[in-house]
C-alpha cells in the first residue's frame, strides 16, 4: 500500500524590498524554556538537538513524499549548493549518487554543533553563514542550487534579495529549486484554526510571512528564471491519511512543540493554553479530514 493514498498533487505554472543587514561580530544565542534559540538571526525555531532530530525524521518524510531529494531536472551537476543545510543530510545523501560532484553545504550554525550527528562523504563541503548578508560564492559557480523549508528563517522583506543571490550563484542553464510550506490547511476544526490565528499574530510581530511561499513561481520568474514549474502537493493530515498521515501529524505536532517558548513569550499564551490546544489537533486532524499543503517550485537560470 503506498505510504500517501490519499495524496492530491496540483500543478501550475509586489514584495517589499530589502537590504541586507551588516554583519554582527560573535553569534549568539539563548535559552528560552531549555530550548536554546539564536538571538542574532531572525530564525524561529531552536538550534539544539532535539530541533536537529526533527529535521532528520522530516528530511526522511519530505524524501518518502517527493519520491526523492530533489524535483528539477539537473544532469551530472559539477557543484551543488544547499542553502540553510542545517543538518547536512540532504547534502549527504545528494553526495552518494553524484560521487564526482561537490556538494556545499551553507547554514548559519557553525558544523562543528551538527557533525556528529551525520558524517559527511568526502565531497561534502561546509561553509558557515547567513544567508541574509548574502552567499560568500562567486558568480555561476553551482549548477543545482536548492533551499527546503526557509519560512520560518527568512522575514518577508528578505525573499526577493535571497533569492536574487541564489540566482546570481547559479551558472546559466543551471537549476534553482525551493521546496517550502505555507499556513495552508484544509478543512480546519476550531483548535487548527486557534494555531493558524496565533501563527498570523506571531508573523505579525516578527516579519515572517508564509503565505509568500504560495507565490514563489512569480519571485522566481521576476529573477529571471526561465521554465518556472510548482507542484502543490496537499498530505493528508493524521491518521485518517494512512501511514503518511501519521508521519506528518508527528512532524507537525514537533514544529507546534519545538515554537513553544516563541508562542509563549511573544504573544503571551499561558504553557497551560498553548498545551491543551496542542493536546486537541491530532483528534481534530482526523475528524476533519485536513490537508495541509507543500509547496515545491523550481526554474532555470
Amino acid at each position: 500500500m503506498p505510504l500517501f493514498p490519499l495524496l492530491r498533487r496540483r500543478h501550475r505554472g509586489i514584495i517589499p524590498t530589502f537590504e541586507p543587514p551588516s554583519s554582527s561580530a560573535t553569534p549568539t544565542a539563548t535559552v528560552i524554556g531549555e530550548r536554546r534559540f539564536r538571538v542574532d538571526v531572525p530564525y524561529l525555531f531552536p538550534k539544539d538537538m532535539p530541533e536537529y532530530d526533527r529535521l532528520t525524521f522530516q528530511h526522511y518524510f519530505l524524501k518518502t513524499l517527493l519520491g526523492g531529494n530533489y524535483v528539477a531536472p539537473i544532469d551530472s551537476p559539477r557543484r551543488i549548493l544547499d542553502v540553510g543545510c542545517g543538518t547536512g543530510i540532504w547534502g549527504r545523501e545528494m553526495a552518494q549518487p553524484f560521487p564526482g560532484t561537490q556538494v556545499v553545504g551553507f547554514d548559519i550554525e557553525p558544523h562543528t554543533l551538527v557533525s556528529h550527528v551525520i558524517e559527511m562523504p568526502s565531497n561534502c563541503l561546509f561553509v558557515q553563514g547567513n544567508v541574509l548578508q548574502g552567499l560568500p560564492f562567486s558568480d555561476h559557480d553551482f549548477d543545482f542550487t536548492h533551499q527546503r523549508l526557509m519560512v520560518a528563517a527568512l522575514p518577508a522583506r528578505a525573499w526577493p534579495y535571497v533569492v536574487s543571490e541564489l540566482v546570481r550563484v547559479t551558472r546559466p542553464g543551471g537549476w534553482i529549486e525551493l521546496v517550502e510550506a505555507a499556513d495552508t490547511f484544509e478543512h480546519m476544526g476550531p483548535m487548527t484554526r486557534k494555531f493558524m490565528e496565533w501563527w498570523h499574530n506571531l508573523e505579525s510581530k516578527t516579519g515572517f510571512d508564509a503565505s509568500l511561499m504560495t507565490r514563489l513561481p512569480t519571485l522566481l520568474t521576476k529573477a529571471g528564471l526561465s521554465q518556472v514549474k510548482e507542484s502543490i502537493l496537499q498530505v493528508p493530515l493524521g491518521a485518517w491519511g494512512g501511514r503518511g498521515g501519521e508521519l506528518l501529524a508527528k512532524d507537525l505536532h514537533a514544529i507546534f512543540t519545538n515554537l513553544k517558548p516563541v508562542y509563549c513569550t511573544q504573544l503571551k499564551l499561558s504553557e497551560k493554553e498553548f498545551d491543551h490546544t496542542l493536546q486537541k489537533l491530532p483528534q481534530e486532524w482526523d475528524t476533519h479530514h485536513t490537508y495541509f499543503h507543500f509547496y515545491i517550485t523550481y526554474g532555470q537560470k
